[in-house]
Parts: structure tokens; sequence; C-alpha cells
């Protein structure tokens, strides 16, 4: 059973681990900062293909360390929660992988999944407050230096002019506001009237990598066939409607999913369980996921 004192006293659970033995289990953490190649020094796809490398790698190794084949799972938190879902997309539906053993599950917490649509509720809602680590201004700087390896995107991402007419009426479908929740469009939301607005230039510049799942795992069409997946979210947070959607397309696709989302949460709160610099969302949030991976490892 995994439980928070034997998992910190056995891997730091949080951050400071990439590939974790947990009794007999493995999880993938795909975010740690140490993780994979810097998307200033090497842009997509480099984090992706570090990521899938190591994970493949420890799946052909895991009788070296009393791993149960069974019980591997993938998890990532924010960007890391883009590998997560990408890698676990590819090791699902690529032949090349269909030798390795099945995931029992994966986990996002609060993942940016796409770099498509920067005018969700959430990124209206949250994107421009100072009090988050992830601000919009923040999350497009970020998504420009992994798409082309500099800033040269920024401003075309934070006001949106980066795709094209013609691309949005092909991808509206995936990405629709319509999937998440009308309590979630209350408050200072404006639904997108003119769709006639972008660039074509920059759209075909960065196509085949801005709608490709692999940078993109929220644009992927086919969903059937992805292993059962939580997704946690907080309110907070401009990427929040990125979980929200995806956990819909899921279901949708007859994929088991378990949402958590958090009133009270903050971007990167997974991080903020130890005292004294705990916030009781994210304690909160560490034992929802040690209970649910419990359940899912040991029916526990």
């Amino acid at each position: 059973m995994i439980t928070l004192s034997s998992t910190i006293t056995k891997v730091w659970f949080i951050t400071n681990c990439g590939l974790s033995v947990l009794e007999t289990t493995i999880i993938c953490f795909l975010s740690h900062p140490h993780s994979h190649r810097y998307s200033w020094q090497s842009p997509y796809p480099a984090a992706l293909e570090d990521s899938t490398k190591a994970t493949v790698w420890f799946m052909h190794h895991i009788h070296k360390y009393n791993v149960d084949a069974s019980r591997i799972a993938i998890i990532g938190d924010s960007a890391g929660g883009n590998l997560a879902a990408a890698v676990t997309q590819r090791l699902t539906f690529n032949e090349e992988f269909a030798d390795l053993p099945t995931l029992k599950f994966n986990a996002l917490l609060y993942p940016g999944l796409q770099a498509f649509d920067f005018l969700t509720p959430s990124f209206q809602q949250h994107g421009a407050k100072p009090s988050s680590i992830a601000t919009k201004e923040f999350i497009t700087f970020c998504y420009s230096y992994y798409v082309i390896g500099n800033d040269g995107l920024k401003e075309a991402f934070y006001y949106n002019t980066h795709t094209s007419p013609e691309a949005k009426s092909i991808y509206s479908k995936f990405l629709s506001h319509d999937m998440i929740p009308q309590k979630f469009k209350q408050n200072g939301y404006e639904p997108p009237k003119n769709k006639t607005y972008g660039n074509e230039k920059i759209y075909r510049d960065i196509e085949k990598i801005l709608v490709h799942p692999d940078a993109a795992p929220l644009l992927r069409e086919d969903l059937k066939g992805l292993p059962s997946t939580y997704i946690v979210t907080v309110e907070q947070d401009p990427l929040r409607d990125d979980g929200i959607i995806y956990r819909q397309r899921l279901k949708d696709a007859g994929v088991s999913v378990t949402w958590k989302h958090y009133e009270k949460g903050i971007h990167g709160m997974f991080q903020l369980f130890i005292d004294p610099f705990s916030i009781e969302a994210g304690k909160q949030s560490v034992q929802d996921l040690i209970e649910y991976a419990n359940n899912q490892f040991y029916g526990k």
C-alpha cells in the first residue's frame, strides 16, 4: 500500500524523482526540471523524446527493480502533465510500444494540454492575476519557447492570433467551451464572437507542432483505449479548462476518469504538502492521489 509517510521516506514523492520505486509499483514523474532537456536549449520534441525514452527504457528493465508489470502509472504536473499525457498516448496508440506493459493509470495534475486556444474561460478569468505563479503571460512565454525555442510567439499566443479561421473551424470540436460546466463560466468570461481573426503565416509555420497530439494531447481525435485517468484542476489557474475539457473528451471516449477540482487550490499546490510550506489544498491533493493510486493498484 502507498501511504504519505512511506512515500516520503522512500522517494521525494512530488518532484525530486524521475522514476520512483514504490514497493512493487513504479510511478513515472515527468515534471522534474532535470528529467529532460530545457526548452530554451532544445525545443519540441526534445522533452517529449527524453521522457518517452526514459519511460520505455525503464519498462523494458522492470525486472531489475522488482516491479510488478501490472502496477505502472505515469504522472505529471503542469507542463509535466502535458508530457505525461503525450507519453501515455504514445504508449497506448503507437505500434512500436505494443510489447510494453499496459499502464494502470495516468494522472494529470493541473496540466497544460494545448497551445491552440488561449481564450478559454479560465484564461480569461485567471490569466492576469498576479497572485498566480502561472499567469497567461508566463504560460504563453513558456509555450513560445517550447514550440520555437525563443519568445517570438509570445505576443501572438497571448492575443490568440496564432491560428487561422480555417483551423479554428477544424479543431473547435476538440476544444469547445460547451464542454466546460456552466458554473465555470459565470463571471469574467466572454464567448469568442469573432472567429475570422488570426495570422495564416504564423499558423502555417507552426501548424505541424501546434495541432500534433504529441505537443497537444487534447487535440488527438480518438482517445478511446487510454488507461484510467486521474485529473486534478484548481480554480485559480489559467490551465483549469484544459483539464476539464480533457476530462469530458475522455468520458465521451469511454475512458474511466476521476476528476478532482480544488476551489481553494493553486497551480503548483501538489508540491506544497510539507510544513512549513504546506497549504491545506496541497496536503489534500496528495492524500487524494495516494488514495486513488492505492485503489487502482491494490483495490484498497
